[in-house]
């Protein structure tokens, strides 16, 4: 099988020919590094409803008598310590050690000890030098509320073995950690393509990770995904369009969508609605940290929203830029 890219014959895609990208002679191991950590919502699957922001590359993590360093570290909207480990090529054998020497590092950061990393790591950073890890958080999960997040950092740990090929032993061990020891390890392939004009396609697919984490030892911690049928995107589109009747003048809250959901659907986690509600605003700034969202809503003041109309409030971009 090959990577194909569709060339349309004069602008309609119905009439065209594709073009084999050739990926054999493409090695862009730092340059992927670099891709990952200015597009974190490649690693988040379009079905869940999240963000991660980092807060530290190549930090020095202290294991043993040695120092290593993981990749990238960051938080999510739970508050979990994201731990990233980029391979070139097919995954080794130590790749499972390495990442779980990393996780075992990361389970005894303090919040001290992740802010003092996301303080460093931000100060190079034109628009969040001087901030702190909670006030990046607020301004990401949620920056239309006044008060203090109520969130614990760092209770779990997320990991990601990002590689070309992760091999079936990687994946074969890796089922078992979530299966049986309740291990949030996820695993994604990615390839690098270039094609003749130039143009670098890039293809990702998770490879382990879709599946509900779970645990057969009454010692280890149960991650439980979404149960429900219904994804939890289109509850909340749904939830909307009933608040508002479809009348672009109703305006609502986070607080007004999430009150009417918890009333059938009392699990739904609440920084989810806000994420959700984001993502699908046109003009709010914190859009570019999410994927996959709706022209829905329009932001018309800190904290309360409206549909969107497209006449009357103009196109704008999935980065919640006015076009």
């Amino acid at each position: 099988m090959g990577l194909f890219k569709l060339i349309p014959e004069s602008d309609n895609s119905k009439c065209g020919s594709l073009e084999r990208i050739d990926s054999k002679s493409v090695d862009y191991e730092k340059d992927f590094e670099n891709w990952l950590e200015a597009s974190p919502f490649v690693l988040i699957d379009e079905n869940e409803e999240d963000a991660i922001f980092w807060i530290s590359r190549q930090q020095i993590a202290p294991i043993g008598d040695t120092g290593k360093f993981p990749d990238l570290l960051g938080i999510n909207s739970n508050g979990s310590l994201v731990i990233v480990e980029l391979k070139k090529g097919r995954t080794p054998r130590d790749v499972i050690a390495q990442i779980l020497e990393y996780s075992a590092w990361g389970a005894n950061l303090t919040y001290e000890d992740i802010d003092e990393f996301a303080i460093f790591y931000f100060k190079n950073k034109e628009k969040d030098a001087g901030k702190s890890l909670i006030q990046k958080y607020k301004e990401i999960f949620c920056p239309d509320i006044e008060e203090e997040p109520d969130i614990v950092f760092n209770k779990n740990q997320k990991l990601y073995i990002v590689a070309e090929e992760i091999s079936p032993i990687i994946i074969e061990v890796c089922n078992h950690l979530r299966n049986f020891f309740g291990v949030d390890i996820n695993c994604i392939e990615y390839k690098v393509s270039k094609s003749k004009q130039g143009e670098f396609i890039i293809s990702t697919e998770k490879i382990v990770g879709y599946d509900r984490v779970g645990s057969k030892s009454s010692r280890s911690v149960t991650h439980e995904k979404w149960s429900h049928n219904i994804k939890v995107k289109d509850i909340i589109v749904d939830t909307i369009r009933e608040v508002t009747n479809n009348n672009y003048s109703i305006t609502f809250t986070p607080s007004d969508i999430i009150a009417k959901i918890i009333k059938q659907y009392p699990d739904i986690n609440k920084n989810t609605v806000r994420c959700q509600i984001i993502s699908n605003c046109v003009n709010h700034s914190s859009r570019k940290y999410y994927v996959g969202g709706k022209d829905l809503c329009f932001l018309t003041e800190k904290g309360k929203y409206r549909l969107y109309n497209p006449e009357k409030d103009g196109r704008w971009n999935s980065k919640g830029e006015r076009i």
